[in-house]
């Protein structure tokens, strides 16, 4: 259980544009886990935009810069995160942006074509919010 003795911060329109609270693009259809990792990247300080879908995390992504994208493997619609990945890495406005690809199954296969795509780092779920955290962290300060 963890205290709560401040609001968490909001991603509202004053702290999407403050370049000095980092910014964090979470894409995965599965409400619980998207939301379990938001409140814990606010709880410590982030900014977070979400999205349950390859389209609309595309979307978000190329309006509003994200400092770091996490998106599952898994999505619906007909682009999954290695497509998705690999648009965003192709797509002038988010190719510096650092991707975490989150699996289920990361087998030698699905990590390989995580690479292909242009994703910064394959993570094995289930993940604890404080690691995925600290992943996303190391890599914001590596591009900054």
């Amino acid at each position: 259980m963890f205290p709560i003795a401040t609001p968490l911060p909001r991603c509202d329109a004053e702290v999407v544009i403050a370049p000095t609270v980092p910014r964090v693009l979470l894409i995965d259809d599965a409400v619980d886990e998207r939301e379990m990792y938001a409140e814990w990247f606010r709880y410590h300080g982030f900014c977070t935009l979400q999205a349950s879908s390859a389209s609309d995390g595309f979307r978000l992504a190329t309006e509003l810069a994200a400092d770091v994208i996490i998106t599952d493997v898994r999505l619906p619609g007909g682009d999954d995160g290695l497509r998705l990945t690999r648009r965003l890495k192709t797509t002038d406005s988010t190719a510096h942006i650092p991707i975490v690809v989150l699996s289920g199954y990361p087998d030698r296969a699905e990590i390989e074509a995580a690479t292909r795509a242009g994703c910064d780092r394959v993570v094995p779920k289930p993940c604890g919010p404080d690691r995925l955290a600290a992943i996303a962290a190391s890599l914001i300060a590596n591009t900054r």
